[in-house]
């Protein structure tokens, strides 16, 4: 899985004298996953099947707890007023750590050995 991530934004945005176009967000940790859990949960639907329930609450806390800030970079509170096609960027960037990480090969399941002879 990348490191980080760094969304492009649609304009320049400026909120408390600070400007930026860009946002840029650390790869989550165990730390982060412990503390905010899951993104999204699949739940049986009506009439069989199932659904994805996604967790916007916690997709928001997680660009709040990765977003990279400093004296120079936006803040979580600077953010507020994206547009939302940033707005929908910003939360396919964190969905997409999830993404990655499941798509890594299981470090826990057996591994085939060769053939003996």
């Amino acid at each position: 899985m990348a490191g980080e991530k760094t969304v492009r934004l649609s304009r320049r945005y400026e909120a408390h004298g600070r400007t930026f176009d860009s946002l840029t967000f650390r790869a989550p940790v165990m730390a982060d996953f412990e503390a905010i859990g899951e993104i999204a949960e699949t739940q049986p639907a009506p009439g069989g099947g199932s659904m994805v329930i996604s967790h916007d609450d916690r997709i928001w806390k997680y660009r709040d707890r990765l977003m990279k800030s400093g004296a120079d970079l936006p803040s979580s509170t600077d953010i507020d007023q994206l547009d939302l096609g940033d707005a929908i960027a910003v939360k396919e960037a964190i969905t997409d750590f999830f993404i990655q990480a499941r798509g890594k090969p299981s470090r826990s399941a057996p591994s085939e050995l060769p053939p003996t002879s």
